[in-house]
């Protein structure tokens, strides 16, 4: 747009322009800018004022916030639904031989380091023990003084001998700690050789880990930034021929030229994002999981009702031959009379008589008829039993199978209501990522 300048009540350098000039400033601008528009009809300048309306919305949406960040009502949008990762995060499993190459220095490094450190403490080791015992005489020294002191601590403070004793004591106490001071000031001197190696060792791996980190915002950053390219070129129906080389170069030099926290709110965002769909699927698996467990609690029911319905039935029929098996047990008593009658009958008969056979085989038919009889009323009382002992088993597992229906139905509730809280956070994090990546061309 054109720009109008003036040097008009320009007194010096350093004079700031008032309201007033800003405000005639803006209006000659608006002016000719109107001027133009109504002189110029040519496309190329169509073309030109459309860019600049489309640029002044954009100025109007994003005014007051800085270049390469997002609105304020985007940026509550996005932060809604990030969570910044760290370094270790964002790096994740990326870039395994470099970190082992990197790790494998470090810890060479730490190796001279320490053995350094090492060294320089075992120069010490003489000095140490000098200081040790120094101090341990100044200790016994004090201690003797002390002991001497309580010997006269009946005696007045202005006695002469009381006097020097706590001369001597003050004297000794203030060698103990000098010598306790040295001591210590050597100790952390020692200890501090190796705290430097290990703190050392530890900033060069979170420096390994910042860097590669970075790379990984990088990298995540080009992708999506490919990806939301791709998507626009197909929303919009453009026929540009766009090479992966060239789409990679411009999202490079894109995600170069952002912020570092802005390519971080970007890796975070698609880590959510890739997190939340991942944490949807699962709640989907488990959803149908629950809804199998579900529908096989429900057949289950149905099935052991059935069974209990049907043994039911055969346990009213088993009843309902109850008087046949009452007149079969009167039947068996005249049988049993008549067996034994047989059996007396041929047991009188001799081997010899002609009628022994006979009464031998109208014995054994007396025998089986009353063996089958006995045989048809266990049989009978047996099955009576067993279908009463079913019938409660069937009872018990029949309520226990609706108990654990009702709890497959709650908890298939419960899957399908952490299913739907699943997909909303996946599709407000998904947002979120899409914004974020959004706002970059912005």
């Amino acid at each position: 747009m054109p720009r109008a300048t003036g040097t008009a009540g320009h007194e010096g350098p350093g004079r700031s322009p008032t309201p007033e000039e800003i405000a005639n400033v803006i209006n000659g601008a608006e002016e000719l800018t109107r001027q133009a528009a109504e002189s110029e009809q040519s496309p190329t300048y169509s073309a030109a004022a459309e860019a600049e309306q489309y640029t002044a919305e954009a100025a109007a949406e994003y005014e007051g916030v800085e270049p390469g960040q997002e609105s304020a009502e985007n940026a509550a949008e996005v932060r809604a639904n990030e969570t910044l990762r760290t370094d270790a995060e964002i790096l994740g499993r990326r870039y395994p031989v470099s970190r082992m190459i990197r790790d494998a220095g470090n810890t060479l490094q730490w190796g001279k380091e320490r053995i350094a450190a090492g060294w320089n403490n075992a120069k010490e080791q003489p000095g140490l023990l000098k200081d040790k015992f120094m101090h341990g005489l100044a200790k016994s020294s004090y201690d003797r003084r002390k002991a001497k002191l309580d010997e006269v601590a009946h005696l007045s403070d202005n006695h002469p001998l009381k006097k020097r004793r706590m001369r001597k004591l003050q004297k000794a106490e203030a060698r103990l700690n000098r010598r306790k001071a040295n001591l210590d000031r050597r100790k952390n001197r020692m200890s501090g050789r190796l705290e430097t190696v290990k703190n050392a060792y530890e900033s060069r791996r979170e420096a390994t880990i910042a860097e590669l980190s970075e790379r990984a915002d990088k990298a995540r950053a080009r992708k999506a930034l490919r990806k939301e390219m791709r998507s626009k070129r197909k929303e919009q129906n453009e026929n540009v021929n766009v090479g992966w080389f060239e789409a990679w170069v411009v999202a490079k030099e894109h995600v170069d030229s952002m912020p570092k926290d802005q390519r971080r709110r970007i890796a975070s965002a698609i880590m959510n994002a890739a997190e939340a769909s991942k944490n949807s699927q699962e709640a989907s698996w488990q959803a149908r999981y629950a809804e199998r467990a579900s529908v096989d609690a429900q057949n289950r029911v149905e099935m052991l009702g059935q069974e209990l319905g049907q043994t039911r039935v055969d346990l009213e029929n088993t009843r309902q031959q109850a008087g046949e098996i009452a007149d079969m047990e009167a039947n068996l008593v005249t049988v049993k009379e008549n067996v034994a009658k047989l059996r007396e009958k041929a047991e009188s008969l001799s081997d010899d008589n002609a009628n022994k056979f006979a009464a031998m085989n109208e014995l054994v038919k007396a025998e089986n008829q009353q063996a089958e009889m006995e045989q048809t009323i266990a049989n009978h009382r047996q099955r009576l039993h067993e279908l009463w002992k079913r019938q409660g088993q069937l009872a018990q597992e029949l309520s226990q199978a609706k108990v654990n229906a009702e709890n497959a139905a709650k908890e298939l509730e419960n899957r399908a209501r952490a299913e739907a809280a699943a997909k909303k956070k996946a599709k407000a994090t998904q947002q979120a990522r899409d914004r974020s990546v959004e706002n970059t061309f912005v």
